[in-house]
């Protein structure tokens, strides 16, 4: 992963700014209340620094869920659309690292209950390896 890219993703993961929220890469509840799960940090990122270059950004549509709606980013729920692994330099679309014996990935520490700040320290010590 480029550093440059995981050294913004961990501010923004430790910045508070973001909601934490699991099994999609953004969702959002009648309330106006929005979660995120830690790949749809770097999904935001890649809008965000996409607006103020003047470039195209993700395509964003709402995908209706029985218990909460979801956004999707260019047809991506749940793992990171092609461009942002691009941009990031990211091996894999749910964050996969580890080898034969130790196989883990973003999504599922995210999803398992792994905080934001746990995350980003991971993220910190690895980003050679993600």
């Amino acid at each position: 992963m480029k550093k440059e890219v995981a050294k913004k993703w961990i501010k923004a993961l430790r910045s508070g700014k973001y909601k934490q929220g699991q099994c999609y890469l953004k969702q959002f509840y009648d309330n106006g209340k929005t979660e995120h799960c830690c790949l749809g940090v770097l999904c935001e990122l890649y809008n965000d620094t996409m607006k103020k270059n003047h470039k195209k950004t993700l395509s964003t549509k709402v995908r209706n869920k029985i218990t909460t709606d979801c956004v999707v980013f260019n047809n991506r729920e749940g793992e990171l659309p092609r461009v942002v692994m691009k941009w990031s330099g990211i091996n894999d679309p749910i964050g996969r690292f580890g080898d034969l014996n130790n196989i883990g990935s973003l999504a599922d520490m995210n999803d398992s209950g792994k905080t934001f700040k746990s995350i980003s320290n991971f993220i910190e010590k690895n980003v050679e390896n993600l």
